[in-house]
């Protein structure tokens, strides 16, 4: 007796993201939180010495497209990239660093006042995002980006969302998420 028999293949496309931290910026030198696209934050010298490493780095590597978020240093590190690919570039508010309340203040503040908190990943701080506030976005911007058509993209924003992408791609905790670094001016690869 003869059966028939279907067979179903799956093919699962994967994409590889191309995960960029910008260079280091005047606030990072002065060691104070930005999270706000209307404060003037910018390269500095030696940030604009790990972008263009960076571009140099990735010259041969392929992307399709490249997303950063409305910060000017996220910006300026794609500029610097973007000379050897010449890529059309998305800025995408849910790239933007944390609102982490502590605006314009010492970032061992913002770290020491988490630390601090019984539940670290829901606080706000005056009027600011808590984590899980910034995963939500982070991880609708990845949900969106997954009903593109890309191959690889190229993505430039700050150390929190590295971490949170990151996270929600390998479905990490919060707490392993928070372990991961990301050097400024420097690139790691992840596939969605």
């Amino acid at each position: 007796m003869a059966t028939n028999l279907l067979v179903y293949f799956v093919i699962i496309e994967s994409m590889k993201i191309y995960l960029a931290r910008h260079g280091q910026t005047n606030y990072n030198e002065a060691r104070l939180c930005n999270g706000d696209p209307n404060v003037e934050v910018y390269l500095t010298e030696t940030g604009i010495s790990q972008v263009n490493k960076l571009a140099e780095d990735l010259k041969e590597s392929s992307f399709q497209h490249i997303f950063v978020s409305e910060l000017l240093r996220t910006q300026q590190t794609a500029d610097a990239v973007n000379q050897f690919h010449h890529l059309p570039i998305t800025i995408d508010a849910r790239l933007n660093d944390n609102r982490s309340g502590f605006e314009g203040k010492r970032v061992e503040d913002y770290y020491a006042a988490i630390d601090k908190s019984p539940n670290k990943w829901d606080v706000r701080f005056n009027g600011g995002e808590s984590v899980a506030d910034v995963k939500k976005r982070v991880n609708s911007f990845i949900e969106d980006l997954k009903k593109t058509k890309y191959d690889s993209v190229f993505i430039v924003t700050s150390m929190i969302i590295i971490q949170l992408i990151f996270g929600i791609i390998e479905n990490l905790s919060c707490e392993e998420l928070w372990k991961i670094k990301v050097e400024r001016g420097s690139c790691a690869e992840v596939d969605l």
